[in-house]
């Protein structure tokens, strides 16, 4: 199909590029952050351990994957962006760039979710039983890959202003996840106390995280499309 063709031509830009180490390298110093020290304990503690490190790393990893989202947007020029809307029109052309970044970022998110999950694995805890956790990586690289999105060349053509708005949001997010319009944000503090509160209290709550989200990440993906209309 000629949106996934486009989709690959676009990895394979970033892939080659100097852009893709940047959150590559990121990532790897935020894992060696938070896995500093190894799991270890009951099976219960290693599972509580491993849960509350993935709702961080949901959470943690989220500016990285923007970034990297944001980066492989701006790997393709803008004469290439212009012939794309001509031959796949403009649909297909903005699907494709969200496409590839999406799983770009997905690729991050099963990186950032290894050593957790192969960890408690190896300590005798059941995969299963951390998949309600492990779900909030590609739910996070959604939203992260909208935001990116946003803060992108065909967006806002300053690159110090779209570092501003990318970093911007983010903080605005968790600052607002404090407060009583929490209802608005991607739920990021709010999971990562739930995974803190143990496994029970975070798989009730999932449902909710999930949908709040997804409609945060296809309200931010339907305003990118307008914007890129109008704008590139």
């Amino acid at each position: 199909m000629p949106m996934i063709a486009a989709m690959r031509f676009q990895l394979s830009g970033y892939a080659r590029s100097t852009r893709a180490l940047a959150p590559v390298l990121a990532l790897a110093l935020l894992l060696a952050i938070v896995f500093s020290g190894p799991l270890g304990g009951t099976p219960a503690e290693v599972r509580s351990g491993a849960l509350t490190a993935l709702g961080d790393l949901a959470a943690l990893y989220f500016p990285i994957c923007a970034w990297a989202a944001r980066g492989l947007l701006d790997t393709e020029p803008d004469a290439q962006r212009h012939i794309g809307v001509v031959t796949l029109g403009r649909l297909r052309t903005v699907a494709g760039g969200l496409g590839a970044a999406f799983a770009f970022n997905v690729c991050l998110a099963l990186v950032a979710g290894a050593y957790p999950l192969v960890e408690a694995a190896r300590l005798g805890v059941r995969f299963s039983q951390l998949l309600p956790a492990a779900a909030l990586l590609p739910l996070s690289a959604l939203a992260a890959t909208a935001l990116g999105a946003l803060s992108s060349r065909a967006i806002v053509p300053s690159p110090g202003r779209s570092v501003l708005v990318l970093l911007g949001v983010y903080v605005a997010d968790l600052l607002l996840g404090l407060g009583p319009l929490r209802f608005l944000t991607v739920p990021m503090i709010e999971w990562m106390g739930a995974a803190g509160r143990g496994p029970s209290a975070f798989t009730a709550a999932l449902p909710g995280f999930a949908a709040r989200a997804l409609v945060w990440a296809a309200l931010a993906i339907a305003l990118y499309a307008r914007l890129r209309r109008t704008r590139a």
